[in-house]
């Protein structure tokens, strides 16, 4: 075997070990989180909401969030995709059935705040309170209503108490 040749294998080798190693890294490490472009809190999937502010797609926590987004900046908040919380996958909110309220929030993180004399307070006001959950089937709307409270209506109704 030549100089030349032996050069070239042990390059060959190196790439496929780089290769190998980055292969390793992407598999172990975790996917990019995802934030509410508004509260800066966590994305969950079942609660992914999708909205234009501003002729722009902004992704938020969920409705709640998207909705008061609107009351505190004035910023017209149309609404484009709601993720189904049974399945997950997206639904036009024209075709959602949702629920709000109950005692289920994945955006919640604190629901006691501490006052001046460091007691417990209840929360006076949370951007993603109520929760609002979005179904694509009326039957798991009710299921979940039965479960865990609140109130339920088709989207359009509720978007319509909230000026929309």
């Amino acid at each position: 075997m030549t100089r030349k040749s032996t050069v070239l294998g042990v390059l060959i080798l190196a790439a496929i070990g780089v290769a190998l190693v980055y292969s390793g890294w992407k598999m172990r490490s975790p996917a990019a989180a995802e934030f509410c472009e508004y509260s800066g809190r966590p994305v969950h999937s079942l609660t992914r909401t999708i909205g234009e502010v501003n002729g722009k797609r902004r992704v938020f926590c969920c409705l709640t969030c998207a909705f008061t987004e609107q009351t505190q900046t004035g910023n017209p908040v149309r609404i484009l995709e709601l993720a189904d919380f049974e399945t997950g996958a997206p639904i036009p909110p024209e075709d959602a059935y949702v629920v709000e309220g109950g005692n289920l929030n994945f955006c919640l993180r604190q629901p006691m705040v501490r006052d001046q004399s460091k007691q417990a307070s209840p929360m006076g006001f949370d951007r993603c309170s109520p929760s609002v959950f979005a179904f694509a089937r009326q039957e798991a709307a009710e299921m979940f209503l039965a479960e865990h409270g609140g109130r339920l209506m088709r989207f359009e109704e509720m978007a319509a108490s909230h000026g929309h």
